[in-house]
């Protein structure tokens, strides 16, 4: 797995895998809006996939309907919320569910959820005008947790917001490694030629999970005319992956070593082809 792998796997599509709701979702229309309700209602296995529905045909008071769901037990469920949110034309109820679900920590389950949040905030920023949204991203740079700071700082960032790009920057020094990781990714994203020195500064990061990261922004932000820093970058990557390689055969628990230092969580050398493929 790359960082781009990563960055991929978060699209989120559940209708992929079942004819049937995609179609309903392709063909539903606002006359169709209190059957898919109903269902919703009925339904607990398909709820995520109609909450979608709903926010893409629904009129602008199902907002509260959906907004219901937003603290049910189920992730997928929840994510759905995140995303019929940023569907539906009601952003006086939507921006502040979708903010509370951004900054919902919790589990490792909780990140899909925060992330499609993030995404729709964006969506509706570009959709009915950014400085609402902006307003409430901004705040939430103030709050103690790092993923939740990360997250809005994208967002932020990606409304065109100067602040977002600034604060994505800091964090690239954040005591938390997959803080790290996250604001790395979204420099790569931005392809921002400002952020070079921020990106270039994790290259030798003591996690390697940061440094694939660093790597593949590098490779975004830079194209071709850093071939040169990215192959030496990653030759020292791979001398650091061996010597934590020769700690594990030496006692040192793998678990441990994986979380301190990221051993095995990206493949370095599928990284920098894909970093200097990066357009």
């Amino acid at each position: 797995m790359t960082p781009a792998d990563e960055l991929g796997a978060r699209a989120f599509d559940p209708f992929c895998s079942t004819g049937v709701l995609a179609a309903i979702n392709e063909l539903a229309d606002g006359t169709h809006s209190k059957a898919i309700a109903d269902l919703i209602t009925a339904s607990r296995p398909w709820r995520a996939e109609l909450l979608i529905t709903l926010g893409k045909v629904g009129a602008p008071r199902y907002a509260n309907f959906i907004g219901r769901y937003k603290d049910d037990p189920d992730a997928g469920v929840r994510r759905g919320v995140a995303m019929a949110l940023g569907l539906i034309d009601n952003e006086s109820v939507s921006l502040p569910v979708l903010v509370q679900l951004l900054a919902r920590g919790g589990g490792p389950d909780t990140f899909p959820v925060r992330w499609e949040a993030a995404e729709s905030l964006v969506r509706i920023a570009k959709r009915k005008g950014a400085d609402a949204t902006r307003k409430r991203l901004a705040e939430l740079l103030n709050e103690s947790d790092g993923l939740t700071v990360v997250l809005a700082a994208r967002a932020l960032a990606m409304t065109g917001d100067a602040r977002g790009v600034e604060r994505l920057r800091a964090l690239t020094s954040h005591a938390n490694a997959r803080v790290r990781r996250e604001a790395l990714l979204a420099l790569g994203e931005l392809t921002d030629a400002g952020s070079n020195e921020a990106v270039t500064g994790r290259l030798n990061d003591d996690h390697l999970g940061v440094r694939a990261c660093a790597i593949y922004a590098l490779g975004r932000i830079a194209g071709p005319s850093a071939e040169r820093q990215l192959r030496y970058s990653t030759q020292a990557a791979l001398e650091y992956e061996r010597q934590l390689e020769v700690r594990k055969l030496r006692g040192e628990k793998e678990e441990a070593l994986r979380e301190r230092y990221g051993l095995g969580e990206f493949d370095l050398r599928e990284t920098l082809q894909q970093a200097l493929a990066a357009p």
